[in-house]
């Protein structure tokens, strides 16, 4: 960015209703392709995600440790 002006940014954001599941469509999950996560409600992920508990986990890894299937 380059000039004298001033310029303003705005951030919008969705946000799921509560009682929201996030799950992977089914016609993207198959053999070759299996689920990694869990369906799971956003707002148990959302209070999971300020808990105590998620501060020893790294941030990128969060949503795998909540809802992570083990292989």
């Amino acid at each position: 960015m380059s000039g004298e002006k001033d310029r303003y940014s705005l951030g919008a954001f969705a946000v799921p209703v509560e009682g929201t599941i996030i799950k992977a469509p089914k016609e993207l999950v198959d053999e070759e392709y299996p689920q990694i996560l869990k369906e799971f409600d956003y707002m148990d992920f959302t209070n999971f995600s300020y808990s105590e508990e998620r501060k020893a986990i790294d941030s990128a890894r969060q949503v795998f440790v909540f809802a992570g299937i083990s292989t």
